[in-house]
């Protein structure tokens, strides 16, 4: 009955976490400018959307004129969650999604913004992979180490290491998003 139990939560976690993924990639697309379309975001106001004062999110509002557009072509858009009480009048290169109201910062900070989402992402979705692949019943430190281990072993053991490496690249990824100096 738990196992039966820990597959439906973990197949439920893994579409949940696998939704989360497939955004936060095409974010992460987006940031690196690999589609989309070119141009600059112009902040009008930042408002603090948290009810607490540590770990504040903020909402802004500004334009965002594609490269090459005059004033009359910029679209006003809202950036949800920015992490940032950018200053009234900071200006950054963006790309603007399918969406209209999809935009992205580009460049080095906006890649490094939505890379630690991919990275837990990556690390969430392999560690149930892990789970899945690895032998059960048998300990490491009970196998005779003068047997090759098994190759379900062997997979579970690979998966372990992107767990390690995916796990790295999120938490080091939100420590240089959190120390990114504002514009």
């Amino acid at each position: 009955m738990m196992r039966v139990l820990g597959r439906v939560c973990g197949g439920i976690l893994a579409l949940v976490v696998g939704f989360w993924f497939v955004t936060a990639t095409g974010d992460l697309a987006l940031a690196a400018g690999l589609y989309g379309t070119p141009g600059t975001y112009k902040v009008d106001s930042c408002v603090d959307t948290s009810n607490t004062r540590k770990d504040s999110d903020y909402d802004c509002y500004g334009e965002f004129t594609p490269d090459g557009g005059t004033d009359s072509d910029a679209v006003s858009v809202k950036l949800k969650d920015t992490g940032h009480d950018y200053p009234d009048g900071t200006e950054f290169d963006a790309r603007q999604g399918i969406e209209p109201e999809t935009i992205q910062r580009v460049g080095f900070w906006g890649v490094v913004g939505e890379l630690w989402q991919v990275g837990i992402c990556m690390a969430v979705l392999a560690g149930l992979g892990y789970q899945a692949v690895k032998p059960r019943g048998q300990s490491r430190r009970r196998e005779d180490h003068r047997r090759e281990p098994s190759r379900r072993q062997k997979v579970a053991d690979r998966i372990g290491y992107a767990v390690v490496v995916a796990i790295s690249v999120g938490i080091l990824s939100w420590i240089a998003m959190a120390a990114e100096p504002t514009p």
